[in-house]
């Protein structure tokens, strides 16, 4: 793991009804996730096409459309689906208490 700086974004509570929230992180879309067993991880949101937030598009079984033209991703992996496109970063992410801590630099994979 790079050594960057952890900061808070979010909460474990605003989570209670939702899985998946965007967030703005010095100018990138960092999205957070709650998996089905509770964990959270942290990737970037924002589709590689356009810059299109991924959350504003259809997602199903963790698989993300973006609303724009269709590019799919695979938000646990990253991973573009339909086209030749780099991954989606991951981001660190921490947990104290309530706050989640996102890093401030993407893992380096």
């Amino acid at each position: 793991m790079n050594e960057s700086e952890y900061i808070a974004i979010a909460r474990v509570s605003d989570f209670k009804n939702s899985s998946i929230r965007s967030y703005n992180l010095f100018g990138k879309k960092i999205g957070i996730i709650k998996r089905e067993n509770g964990s959270f991880y942290a990737i970037e949101i924002a589709c590689k096409h356009q810059g299109a937030d991924l959350t504003a598009g259809a997602i199903v079984n963790n698989i993300a459309t973006c609303h724009r033209h269709q590019w799919k991703y695979n938000l646990e992996t990253g991973e573009c689906l339909n086209h030749d496109s780099p991954p989606l970063r991951r981001y660190g992410l921490v947990i104290e208490g309530d706050s989640i801590k996102v890093s401030t630099c993407p893992l380096e994979e």
